[in-house]
């Protein structure tokens, strides 16, 4: 919905252009009026406005003075000035600013509405190729870098929206091949001095991808993408002349290995900057990278010391680890390391994402991915389920306070039970109650939500059918409830299946058709009541809405009566 602003020192000529564009509702115009430049700039202050259609020659604030106004403050607005013949230099200055055009008031109503059709296509099609986004896409080289790294952040994550194919590689200028396996990398710097800064750390960064990725291009493609916490995570493939399947460990994992001594040595000489490495055994699927990233984190902090770097192979450390791990208890072994992997990445976006847009089948699932594995440990002393326990919970809470949905759960003896797992005999009754309680904070949610937008619609509507005779734009219903007017606009119509617009005539039209029953209202005044500053702007409203005159109206309302009286 596109807002117009019509500016004239003369009411007649206000009226009638407010009432002809506030009809046509083909233009989906929200309209506004005002009787001289001082009072249009007030709305100016108010609220957005696309176009102005002002005259230009007026006491005290011309156009002119309008239009620097107009600029200063909304800088996208069109102007459309009416002007006299005798005003041409008015009109001639007018017309070195951008987005500014003007009309002869003798050329009609007519050319009017076209030339405001007009600058409404304008807006249309500007926005459909807004010069922003295609200056972005002219200039995607400079951003592909955060693109990529934005995108294999949430690979690493296990993103379920993620596309993973070769359009979309070469839509982020990935170059390596989304259809073969890829070997996973991931480096660490293990401590930097105090002293260095966010800039040189990023440097720091910056330098040691720049390392890998020239001592590796002999043999491997590589793309190095750098993390929080001083991680890198590098992707690696052979290069065309070589293969997986020659030696799918030795040849590809030696050469790795010796290269990345190199690539420390180099750090640790050049940069001052110590970094370990885990090297996964062998290349996987792109889509169980999130499950490598999590056993390679694993790794990092098995092995690390804080300040002596190496480099850790998993098949070695697998091989040394099963010296020590019996093999009883496969399943809750498997559910801890889905959990470990879960509390590693610390992501619950999916989660958040979905309870925020309401997608309930997309949170449930989410919520499943922890609770599960949850329910399936044994051990009630396990730290790994303490600590998934905790996360779940605390996001739980969040929730509850975000929402402001406080009063509701503390009045419930269920958020009790929460505080203490101990309070549970099993991991599987802590996960049943968890899952309980979150389909309780959606069904409340929604409840809550529910009537928040129907108090909102009720206030809306009472407000409007007891102050019809004041200003009822959407700019001014907005400042009452304290929500954005694009915003209360959608709002209604999602609600009601209606416009707000619509609501205000039927109200206008019923509060009309009361007063005109009474003879002893006269037809100005009624039209003071129900929002009209003219009889003749009033008139046609209601002739519109009814097909008749409000004379004609009352003329039939007092035959009826008196039919009714003496049949």
């Amino acid at each position: 919905m596109y807002r117009l602003l019509i500016v004239d020192d003369e009411e007649i000529i206000v009226n009638g252009l407010y009432d002809i564009f506030s009809s046509m509702e083909n233009l989906d115009l929200d309209v506004y009026k005002a009787y001289s430049g001082e009072e249009a700039i007030q709305w100016l202050g108010r609220t957005r406005m696309d176009i102005v259609l002002t005259d230009i020659n007026m006491p005290e604030i011309d156009g002119l003075y309008l239009l620097e106004e107009i600029k200063k403050r909304w800088p996208w607005c069109r102007v459309i000035f009416l002007t006299g013949h005798s005003e041409f230099n008015y009109a001639y200055k007018a017309i070195q600013f951008s987005n500014v055009r003007y009309i002869l008031k003798t050329e009609g109503y007519g050319k009017i509405i076209k030339s405001v059709e007009n600058v409404i296509q304008e807006l249309v099609d500007e926005n459909q190729t807004n010069e922003l986004i295609q200056n972005a896409k002219n200039q995607i080289n400079i951003a592909q870098d955060l693109f990529c790294q934005k995108y294999f952040y949430a690979l690493l994550n296990n993103d379920r929206s993620l596309k993973i194919n070769g359009e979309e590689f070469e839509r982020l200028f990935i170059h390596l091949n989304a259809d073969e396996p890829v070997m996973l990398i991931l480096g660490e710097i293990l401590i930097l001095p105090k002293s260095v800064d966010f800039w040189e750390k990023n440097q720091i960064m910056y330098s040691i991808k720049q390392l890998i990725v020239r001592y590796f291009a002999i043999h491997i493609n590589s793309l190095v993408v750098p993390l929080k916490d001083e991680k890198l995570a590098v992707f690696v493939q052979p290069q065309k002349t070589q293969s997986y399947s020659e030696n799918p460990y030795g040849s590809m994992n030696v050469f790795l290995k010796g290269t990345l001594e190199i690539v420390q040595s180099a750090c640790r000489d050049r940069l001052q900057a110590p970094v370990s490495f885990a090297l996964a055994e062998k290349p996987c699927s792109w889509g169980e990278i999130a499950d490598k990233y999590v056993s390679l984190i694993d790794l990092l902090n098995y092995h690390v010391s804080n300040d002596m770097e190496t480099i850790i192979d998993e098949r070695d450390f697998r091989k040394q680890r099963q010296t020590f791990i019996q093999s009883s208890a496969v399943s809750s072994d498997n559910a801890t390391n889905l959990l470990q992997g879960l509390l590693y990445r610390k992501d619950l976006s999916n989660l958040q994402h979905s309870i925020e847009t309401g997608e309930e089948q997309d949170f449930y699932e989410s919520l499943k991915d922890w609770l599960d594995p949850l329910g399936e440990i044994q051990d009630k002393n396990n730290v790994i389920a303490l600590e998934a326990y905790q996360t779940i919970l605390t996001f739980f809470l969040s929730c509850i306070n975000r929402f402001q949905l406080r009063g509701r759960f503390t009045q419930s003896n269920h958020i009790n039970d929460l505080y203490h797992s101990g309070n549970y005999n099993t991991w599987k009754e802590a996960a049943r109650h968890l899952f309980q309680l979150s389909q309780m904070l959606i069904e409340v949610k929604k409840e809550e939500e529910s009537k928040r937008t129907n108090d909102t619609i009720d206030f809306v509507q009472r407000y409007i059918e007891t102050h019809l005779s004041e200003d009822l734009s959407l700019t001014s219903l907005s400042e009452k409830t304290y929500l954005n007017p694009s915003y209360l606009s959608r709002l209604y119509h999602q609600t009601t299946g209606h416009k707000l617009s619509s609501f205000i005539e039927s109200s206008r039209i019923r509060k009309a058709k009361e007063l005109l029953e009474n003879p002893n209202e006269k037809i100005y005044e009624i039209a003071k009541k129900v929002g009209y500053d003219t009889a003749a702007s009033f008139t046609r409203f209601f002739k519109k809405a009814e097909g008749i005159s409000p004379q004609e109206y009352r003329d039939l309302s007092i035959a009826e009566k008196r039919r009714i009286r003496h049949p």
